[in-house]
């Protein structure tokens, strides 16, 4: 704390600056313009008669305590973040870029997911055309007992055929483009990492 007693602070105060105010005959007083008995302030250069010079000496304590407590709160801050460094305005930088990095992956691969949903939909249900009508066959070659190697190898290559496309279509495949539409994010460190600190 810089100042400890914020009481009585003109009374105070006017013990460390009175060194610093002069008497004064033919001074006017820069607020009620009286000239019995003014004072000049050394700092502001302003005259006061002694009622405005307390009320001077009130308003520069007032000043004073003003900046004691932006002191304090800084120091607040700084222990927070020392606590906390993920309170730290950069690290919320950081979040908001992932959150948006997010967001465009979601919407991508949603984009695609519905794309693709519509052309397997079609796609499926061609393979199962061609699926039920291999079937008809087999049930037809069994039903005539027409079993010959020949036969079975023919249904076996079919159906291989038919269980590849259905995991690997021909006709369609996910593509990934190296282009980045995320922005890359990286932390620059400047040489200069302390401040220079007034002795």
């Amino acid at each position: 704390m810089l100042i400890k007693d914020k009481t009585n602070s003109s009374v105070g105060f006017i013990k460390v600056v009175s060194m610093a105010m002069k008497t004064t005959h033919r001074a006017v007083c820069c607020q009620c313009k009286k000239t019995k008995g003014t004072l000049i302030c050394d700092e502001c250069s302003k005259d006061f008669c002694p009622k405005h010079m307390i009320e001077h000496v009130d308003d520069l304590c007032e000043q004073l305590n003003k900046t004691d407590d932006q002191f304090n709160q800084f120091k607040l801050q700084i222990e927070e973040q020392l606590v906390k460094p993920e309170t730290h305005e950069l690290m919320k930088e950081i979040d908001n870029w992932e959150r948006e990095s997010i967001e465009k992956i979601q919407k991508m691969a949603n984009d695609i997911r519905q794309e693709l949903s519509s052309c397997l939909i079609s796609f499926i249900d061609d393979l199962n055309a061609k699926f039920r009508h291999l079937t008809e066959q087999f049930i037809q070659c069994r039903t005539e007992e027409n079993i010959i190697n020949s036969n079975i190898q023919f249904f076996n290559e079919e159906l291989n055929l038919l269980k590849n496309n259905l995991h690997k279509p021909p006709f369609f495949k996910i593509l990934y483009k190296s282009r980045i539409f995320i922005k890359r994010i990286r932390l620059t460190k400047n040489s200069k990492l302390f401040l220079k600190v007034k002795s």
